[in-house]
């Protein structure tokens, strides 16, 4: 009889033991999950970004050097593959930067070290595409941005796309890197070596931005201009058959510097092409694209894509 209360005794023990170990873990883990709850509540209530960001400083000094990729990587470190957010704060808008490029690394580095420390003082969420055409044809910028914009899309929900000549460096902050809604915007009030003048009222080269919704309603550039010129001006011509206009920036704002490089050969046939933009708009453009993508790399300062024209 002894025997069996004692039996009994253990059981019951090792019953009460079990219940209050599983006890516990349902209320630690309770209380692991709720923190997470928390946490992510936190994260989605991430207050949004100024519409002027406080860390902008206005005139920029110009530093033309073209450090090794050592010193720009180690100098930006928080970077990685190429796409950047703020810390503190939700992003207005999701920008990529697309740059059309070919024979310019030492540009493009001295394009880097100038532009992600302007992008990340304005507080945005960015990602730097630089689309390279390889060797063959001769050099077709509206192809390559038309590129970079479909590449861009298949990595995020980019809302704004800005169109960057990697020899343009912006000499103030407050030329802010974002779209506007209503039209699309030329960010290149004027450059140094045309002494900060508009070329021709209707220009609207160098650096440009516009929504998703905008680009795709003008079917992007025109894949036909092959060599220097020509496919701004189309560009142009499509925003205005759109029924939209061109946002500018005041001057003072919209200065920039200008590198120095060989002037490429110029599209001999680009004012014919120019004459029949009207009824190429909807024939040749993001519609008719066609590519082969040779590699894209998500180095850590930026995506490099390389194609050729199919």
């Amino acid at each position: 009889m002894q025997h069996s209360f004692k039996a009994t005794l253990f059981f019951v023990v090792i019953i009460i033991q079990g219940f209050l170990f599983c006890a516990w873990i349902f209320i630690y883990r309770g209380r692991n999950d709720t923190s997470n709850v928390m946490t992510s509540l936190t994260t989605q209530r991430k207050r949004k970004c100024p519409l002027v960001s406080p860390g902008l400083v206005g005139q920029l000094k110009i530093d033309k050097v073209s450090h090794s990729w050592e010193t720009i990587e180690e100098k930006f470190s928080k970077i990685k593959d190429g796409h950047h957010c703020p810390e503190n704060c939700k992003a207005r808008q999701k920008v990529a930067i697309i740059i059309p490029f070919r024979d310019r690394e030492n540009q493009l580095r001295v394009f880097l070290n100038h532009m992600h420390p302007i992008l990340m003082r304005q507080q945005l969420e960015y990602g730097i595409y630089v689309v390279e055409q390889s060797k063959g044809l001769e050099f077709n910028r509206g192809f390559l941005f038309n590129v970079g914009f479909k590449e861009a899309l298949k990595d995020s929900d980019y809302e704004c796309f800005i169109l960057h000549d990697v020899d343009l460096l912006p000499e103030n902050d407050y030329n802010t890197y974002t779209c506007s809604t209503d039209h699309p915007k030329h960010l290149t009030a004027g450059i140094d070596k045309w002494n900060y003048k508009m070329l021709y009222t209707s220009y609207f080269g160098g650096v440009s931005g516009m929504t998703r919704e905008q680009y795709e309603a003008i079917n992007g550039f025109s894949n036909s201009f092959f060599g220097w010129g020509g496919e701004d001006d189309d560009l142009y011509n499509r925003v205005i058959w759109s029924k939209m206009s061109v946002y500018r920036i005041i001057n003072d704002v919209g200065k920039y510097t200008s590198l120095q490089h060989k002037q490429a050969a110029a599209n001999s046939k680009r004012f014919e092409i120019l004459k029949t933009g009207k009824e190429r708009m909807w024939k040749n453009g993001l519609n008719t694209l066609k590519y082969n993508l040779l590699q894209k790399t998500y180095k850590q300062l930026y995506i490099h894509l390389t194609v050729n024209v199919t």
